[in-house]
This record gives C-alpha cells, structure tokens and sequence, in this order.
C-alpha cells in the first residue's frame, strides 16, 4: 500500500511523533479555545451592539419600538444567513467573494423555475438551494484541487455566477412570484416573521455542527493549522469542500429569501450583501487569519449592521453614508480585535527578517 505524500513545501514527520486525531471535545490547534480572552472579546461585542441600540434609542424614541425591532431583525436576516456560511469559511483561513453573485443566480433561477415553467414552489426553492450547492462546491474544487488562492478563485467565480444570473433572462428581472413562495419566507409566525424564525434555526444548527461534531473541530484545526490537521488525519481537502459548498447552501438560501421579500427577482440583488455579511462574520469575531469565528458574534455583528442602516434612515442621514460607516466599524471592530491579541500579524513579520538572518 502506498504511503500518502505530504503537501509541498511540508516536511515530512515520524508518524511515531504524529499528533492523533481530533476527539469531540478535545483541544484542538485552533484558536477558538482561548478562556477568559476569548470571552472578553465577545462580551465587547455584544456591549458594543447594546451602546449602538441604546444611543440610536436616546437620539430617535421611535428606534426602539417593537415594530421597528422587528424591522431591524428582519433586514439583518439576510447578511445573517450569508455570514453564516462566511464564518465556516474564514475560519479554515479562506475567503468566499462569490456569495452575493450565488444569491443573485439562485434567485433569478428559482423564480424563473416558478414564473416561466410552473415549476412548484417548494420544488423551486429545493432546486435553488441544490444549485448554491454546486456552486459552493465548484469554490472549493477550484481551492483544493487547482491549489488557487481562495480569493482569486472565489473572485473569478462570483463574475461567472454573476454572468450566468443575466444570461438566465437576458438581464431582466422576474416579477410574479408565486404568493405560496412568498408565504413560505416572508410571512409571520406568532407575530414573528419567518425570516427570523429561519436565521435561529440555522444557527442553531450551524452552531451544533461547529461546536458539536467532529467536522466542526475539523473545520477550526484546518484553520488553525493545516500542517498539523493534515498529519493529525484531518481530510483538509475535503474539509474546504464542504465548508464552501456549506457556504454557497446559505447563500442560496439568502437569496431566495431577497425574493421572497421584494416578491420578484433581480440579476443582481445579492450583490449588495457580499461585503456586509462578511463584515458581520468580522464584526462579529471572525479571525481573517483562520483558526477563529462564533456563530452568536456573527448574528450580533448583522444586527449591528442592521441597526446602523435603520437608525441612520431614522436620522435622515443620507444613504451614502451608510457605507461610510460600516467601513469604520469594520476595521475598528478588527483593529481591537488585533490589538486584544497583541499584533500577532505585526509579530510575525518582525519576526521574518530574524529568520532569514539565520538562515
């Protein structure tokens, strides 16, 4: 039997001295075991989303409503679902650029499907949710089985998924969506609408299969360090794969949830969610780095998100600003997160002239 060959540029290890495998429950070379740092850093999060709702409350009383609350949860669901599957994703050190372009793709399909070949509701939006498998999935083979750095991948791949969305109705939206469609994902349960019924059980389930299953543990060690979740048998490989066609499932779920709401399909109305769910994974505690992320942190970094663009229209700010502002929660929610930690990144690169020095 032949002996598996480490990636390149990896040296090779006694298997006497190879670490064993990922057990549930058992410390892992990921960074989502720190104690008291960790919990620290996601109280932050959660005090600073309680500042935010408190200040736009004081500045506007109407902010606080229950009917505005709601109206928060619901325009944050989307970025919710797709930062999801974002978070899985950074964690195993990677990036996903083609997830507004999935939700774009799935949308147009699902609702030509219905609109254009009656094809059933329920039947459309399983197709939609297969198709952002696929798509996913073709993120991670182009990763994993064509070694191509997941930002060049993904930001090809979000092109042609882009392209593919006009080709599908030479550019022109669908209207008419069937009201069963419409019923299924932008109705109210118990005065609670479904969209946000849908954000708690997804993660609900994302949070078990990171946290409880041996693919979650799997998923931080490859993101941790890829050497050592190689050598500890950790199918890395495939591991990418499932995360990203994980990642494109959400997203496709995301954008048929943009239909539901606007009950019509655009080319391109997933684009617009691409930086803003993966700044709610980063606000949320996403370590660009690989090795870190939370499901709570990235739902409080959506609301955060939703709550800035709410109060700010409450405020009669202009529009534009809006991104002005999520930029600068952005990079002040990742410059204290760099900073609790020390500057690894910084480190690192001090450290590298020392290296070659004594080489």
């Amino acid at each position: 039997m032949s002996q598996p060959t480490l990636p390149k540029n990896e040296p090779a290890q006694d298997s006497r001295t190879t670490p064993a495998a990922p057990r549930p429950g058992a410390s892992i070379p990921g960074k989502l075991h720190k104690g008291r740092t960790l919990n620290l850093q996601a109280f932050g999060i959660y005090m600073a989303a309680v500042i935010i709702f408190l200040i736009f409350g004081l500045l506007n009383p109407n902010f606080l409503t229950s009917g505005n609350l709601r109206d928060i949860a619901v325009s944050a669901s989307v970025n919710a679902i797709i930062g999801l599957g974002i978070t899985f994703v950074i964690i195993t050190g990677g990036i996903d650029l083609a997830v507004g372009s999935i939700a774009s793709f799935v949308g147009i399909v699902t609702a030509t499907l219905m609109v254009n070949a009656g094809t059933s509701p329920f039947l459309a939006l399983l197709a939609g949710i297969a198709l952002g498998l696929v798509c996913g999935a073709i993120n991670g083979l182009l990763i994993t089985k064509l070694k191509l750095p997941p930002f060049i991948a993904t930001l090809g791949t979000m092109s042609i998924y882009q392209g593919f969305a006009y080709v599908v109705t030479n550019g022109r939206p669908v209207y008419n969506v069937p009201k069963d469609f419409v019923f299924m994902l932008n109705s109210y349960v118990g005065g609670i609408p479904v969209a946000v019924i849908l954000v708690a059980v997804l993660a609900i389930l994302c949070w078990l299969l990171l946290r409880r299953t041996v693919f979650g543990q799997n998923v931080i060690a490859t993101g941790g360090s890829e050497e050592t979740a190689w050598l500890s048998g950790v199918r890395v490989d495939r591991v990418k794969i499932a995360v990203y066609a994980l990642s494109g499932v959400l997203a496709g779920v995301g954008g048929l949830v943009i239909v539901a709401r606007i009950n019509a399909a655009q080319t391109d109305a997933g684009s617009p969610y691409l930086l803003t769910a993966i700044a709610a994974a980063v606000i949320g505690g996403a370590n660009l780095m690989g090795g870190e992320g939370r499901i709570a942190g990235t739902l409080v970094g959506a609301l955060i998100l939703g709550a800035l663009t709410n109060g700010l229209v409450l405020l009669n700010v202009p529009s534009f600003y809006e991104q002005i502002v999520t930029g600068l929660v952005v990079v002040i929610a990742v410059a204290l997160d760099q900073g609790s930690k020390g500057w690894p990144l910084l480190k690192k690169r001090k450290s590298e002239p020392q290296k070659e020095a004594t080489a």
